[in-house]
């Protein structure tokens, strides 16, 4: 499977010896919503942004969508792209996916960031994934990216954001396949719970959560950082996609992080 990649930095003229930064989707995301975080940080790291299968420019193929085969294909990304070792920063889904490389190929992780990821979902989150699942199925793409917005923004962006809401709505459909999000959403419902994933984790590993984000409540958070053996930091006032509603404390946050273990 060729996976859509975007990278930053890999042509610089140290690039050789800059450390890696891998960044993982969100389920319904894309490359696109990491350019300008991945640009931030291709000063000092050679970044790494892609398309799981499923999402984006990247087709789901013909095998069942597991985990493992994720998580084998960042593996296989990177042997690709001749990168060792890389620090893996994973969003909401791509947090999953993370879990497994954390444990599946445990020698080619450095750090491990988790943002807006639970080991084990609440009820409240597992019945709003079912009920994308049965949006998806009876709206399509368009009424799924409607009756998501108001679960994964939080109210402080969306009063900022109202006039950009249609072009939120139209570039996830635009970027995204009705049979992707679909497959990525049953791996989900089928296979929720992560606690064994994370205990396995042996990197230094952060989470960071949001106090608005109604997924992911703060105790699920901490006791996925506990689970890991990590540390847990909340950003106030965002929802689930902290990365887009609070960029500039994000990107402090991480580089941080990842600066101490250099």
């Amino acid at each position: 499977m060729k996976l859509h990649r975007v990278v930053y930095g890999f042509d610089e003229p140290d690039a050789a010896r800059r450390p890696a930064v891998v960044f993982l989707n969100g389920m319904t995301q894309s490359t696109a919503h990491w350019k300008s975080q991945a640009r931030a940080f291709a000063d000092a790291f050679v970044v790494v942004t892609y398309d799981a299968r499923g999402q984006g420019d990247t087709p789901a193929g013909d095998e069942p969508l597991s985990l493992p085969l994720h998580a084998d294909d960042l593996a296989g990304l990177l042997d690709e792209l001749g990168i060792e070792t890389a620090h893996v920063v994973a969003f909401s889904h791509g947090a999953r996916i993370a879990l497994q490389f954390a444990n599946s190929h445990r020698d080619r992780l450095r750090r491990l960031v988790l943002v807006s990821a639970v080991a084990r979902p609440s009820a409240l989150a597992r019945m709003i994934i079912r009920s994308w699942r049965e949006v998806l199925d009876r709206g399509g793409l368009e009424a799924l990216a409607w009756a998501s917005l108001p679960m994964i923004l939080g109210e402080e962006y969306l009063e900022g954001s109202e006039r950009m809401i249609n072009g939120i709505v139209k570039a996830s459909v635009d970027r995204n396949s009705e049979e992707g999000i679909g497959r990525l959403l049953e791996a989900m419902v089928q296979k929720p719970d992560l606690t064994d994933l994370a205990r396995g984790v042996e990197a230094d590993t952060l989470v960071i959560s949001a106090s608005d984000d109604l997924l992911v409540p703060r105790a699920g958070a901490e006791e996925l950082a506990r689970l890991c053996g990590g540390d847990h930091v909340e950003v106030a006032g965002s929802g689930h996609t902290i990365p887009i509603e609070r960029p500039d404390e994000f990107r402090r946050i991480v580089r941080q992080f990842l600066a101490s273990g250099a």
